[in-house]
Order: C-alpha cells, then sequence, then structure tokens
C-alpha cells in the first residue's frame, strides 16, 4: 500500500454498510500440530538437496537387496553385460596397447604404486587429506576438514557393506569368500566418488567462481565414468558393483556438500 492510499484510507470516511475490524477480537488459536508442519515436510522432501541423495539411497537398496538374493535377474544382466564387454575387449588385438592405461585408470581408485617402485599408496585417501588440511588452512574453516572426515567414514560404510555382502567379483567363476571383502558395491568405484569427489567439494569450497567450479564439477564426473567403466572393462567388477557404489557414494557427497555450506536448490537470498 502507497502513502497516498495510506492517508486517504486514513482522512477518509468509512464506505456505508462497512465495519471496521475489531483488532481487539483474539482469533481462534491453531492447534500446534496443524501449523503447516505436514506442509514444510512436503517443502522439504521437494527440494533436490533431499530427494536426490533419497532416491540414490533407494537405488542403492534395491541393488543391495538383489545382490543379496543371488541367483536373481541381476546376475543375469551383470553376465550379459560382461560377456559382451569382455568380447569387445579381447577382440579390439590393435588396441591392446590401450589396456595398460585402462588398467591405470581403474588403479586411481585403489592403490597406486609409487615411482621408483618403492611401494603402494592409496592415492585418493590421501589426496583427500592434504587437499582438506591446505583448504582449512587457506579459509580459516573447521568445514573441509568435517568434510574429509564425513568421506573417509562413507568409505568406511562402503567396506562394511562389502563384507557383508560377500559378493565374488566376475573373474571368481562364482566362487564365494571364506573370508575378505565381497565385491558389492565397489571399493575402487566407492574411493573415486568420496575421496575424489569429496576433494571436488573442497576445491569447489575454496574456489567460488562459477566456471572454475563447473569444471572442477565436470572433471569429476568424468573421472568417476572413466574408472567405474575401466572396472568393468578389466573385468574387476559387475556393472552392478560400479552402479551401487555411484549410488551410494552420490548420496553420501550430499551430505559432504551441507557440511560444507552448499545448499542444493536453494537461491542466494534464502541461503544464510
Amino acid at each position: 500500500m502507497t502513502d497516498t492510499h495510506m492517508a486517504a484510507s486514513a482522512s477518509g470516511p468509512i464506505e456505508s454498510g462497512a465495519e471496521p475490524e475489531d483488532r481487539s477480537t483474539p482469533r481462534p488459536a491453531v492447534p500446534a500440530g496443524q501449523t503447516g508442519r505436514g506442509s514444510r515436510w512436503r517443502r522439504t522432501l521437494r527440494r533436490p538437496g533431499t530427494w536426490i541423495p533419497l532416491a540414490l539411497l533407494g537405488i542403492y537398496l534395491v541393488l543391495w537387496t538383489l545382490v543379496l538374493a543371488r541367483p536373481t535377474f541381476l546376475t543375469s544382466f551383470d553376465l550379459w553385460v560382461r560377456d559382451r564387454v569382455q568380447d569387445s575387449a579381447h577382440a579390439d588385438l590393435d588396441g591392446a596397447h590401450r589396456w595398460r592405461l585402462i588398467k591405470h585408470t581403474a588403479d586411481l581408485g585403489g592403490s597406486v604404486a609409487v615411482p621408483g617402485g618403492s611401494g603402494h599408496i592409496q592415492l585418493g585417501m590421501v589426496l583427500l587429506g592434504v587437499v582438506a588440511l591446505l583448504a582449512a588452512a587457506v579459509r580459516r574453516s573447521w568445514r573441509p576438514v568435517a568434510a574429509a572426515a564425513a568421506g573417509y567414514a562413507a568409505l568406511g560404510v562402503v567396506l562394511v557393506l562389502k563384507a557383508v555382502g560377500n559378493r565374488p567379483g566376475p573373474s571368481m567363476a562364482g566362487q564365494v569368500f571364506s573370508d575378505g571383502l565381497g565385491y558389492f558395491p565397489s571399493g575402487h568405484t566407492g574411493t573415486t566418488m568420496l575421496c575424489y569427489g569429496t576433494s571436488a567439494l573442497i576445491l569447489a569450497f575454496v574456489f567460488t567462481g562459477r566456471p572454475l567450479r563447473l569444471l572442477i564439477a565436470a572433471g569429476m564426473t568424468l573421472l568417476a565414468l572413466a574408472v567405474g567403466s575401466a572396472l568393468v572393462w578389466m573385468d574387476y567388477h559387475w556393472l552392478s558393483d560400479v552402479l551401487g557404489s555411484y549410488a551410494l557414494g552420490g548420496a553420501a557427497l550430499f551430505v559432504v556438500a551441507r557440511i560444507l555450506g552448499f545448499r542444493i536448490g536453494v537461491s542466494r537470498s534464502t541461503d544464510r
């Protein structure tokens, strides 16, 4: 309402038949359980930062259930994919020189040989720790360290789930483990998603420019796809192993993003 309109309303006569509002009359109280709690829940569930990770967790749980109930349709589908990938891989004799590069790509999710033959390191885990400490020092914030801790914790969950699933790998001729870890979800893919992915989010926390953040996101996406594809190509994992880690790791990265202060699908004007 403009100032002119307010002045006219205050000085002009009340219209015929209209009664002034009695502001002294108290309005009926709304029960505590009906103050919009349901609508708040609906708004929360509609946010991409809520429904996307829930959907990813749902995908993982479906895959996990099918894996535990083997033999299932999922195993048949994995065999179908594996046979066709391996037929293509071994038929390309002229491209045999590319196998070394593909193997190195798959190894990025696990241990990488140290130059000079002095052993192996878990490159993703080391990189995450270094990036988190440097980012915490540069931004003078606890968030990068907390995000790294969440990434490590989620990777620990992946290892526990691997042991529970106890799934044999594609090159094990249907054997079941007597001890050790299984193959679902893929540990290499989980390391890629949770260590490299958390490192990428921490870099986006440090470098706030939109073009650079888009470049970081694109690079991380390509890395995750490359490692997953290499694992299937090298016959290290079933396709569903990789997809399960994509789903579980992707859901965990939403938690990491919240720790770093990112709000998915919320405008800057409302993001405080």
